[in-house]
């Protein structure tokens, strides 16, 4: 990834940047929080206001893609918080019956797969479904431990803890 961190762009053009970049990380990691669309909308405009507000300390950071991973952790968090940590539901049944009816009987098959996992890591516990996410997006330790400020070990524990309890909810198929 390449970012112009030169003084040359200013905070919000290098945030524009850094948010085209990781978009789709972003917006990965939001699916797997928030099951509805509408709310991961809102959801997503919060973060990037947090963004907006903290771009000068972004453009500063050492390590600007852990920083903004790290807002995007705080603002869903506080956004789990204020929905007192309700229960997501899976796809509908109409949702499921139009995907059946688009696809073909592969695609529908690896959507299913995907909504499964997905599915699987919202069971997970807050703190094991935070960063099996992030290392889902190809984080590496030291910026998960950076995002969610815990040392390197905690992060390779969680991360064995929450491989583990995955596998478990797929093997039970809950």
């Amino acid at each position: 990834m390449t970012l112009s961190n030169s003084g040359t762009a200013t905070p919000e053009q290098f945030l524009l940047q850094l948010w085209q970049q990781n978009q789709q990380a972003i917006s990965r990691t939001l699916m797997a929080s928030e099951a509805d669309p509408a709310a991961r909308q809102d959801l997503k405009q919060d973060i990037f206001l947090a963004l907006h507000q903290s771009a000068a300390r972004l453009q500063a950071a050492e390590m600007p893609r852990a920083y903004l991973f790290r807002i995007v952790h705080n603002v869903t968090v506080d956004h789990i918080a204020r929905a007192k940590r309700q229960q997501w539901q899976a796809l509908d049944e109409d949702t499921a019956q139009q995907l059946q009816q688009d696809c073909p009987s592969t695609e529908v098959a690896e959507q299913q797969q995907s909504q499964q996992l997905m599915q699987a890591v919202r069971r997970l516990s807050p703190a094991n479904r935070q960063v099996m996410l992030l290392a889902m997006e190809d984080l590496d330790a030291p910026e998960i431990a950076e995002i969610l400020q815990i040392s390197h070990g905690a992060v390779r524990v969680r991360l064995n803890r929450a491989k583990t309890e995955l596998m478990e909810l797929m093997q039970d198929g809950r």
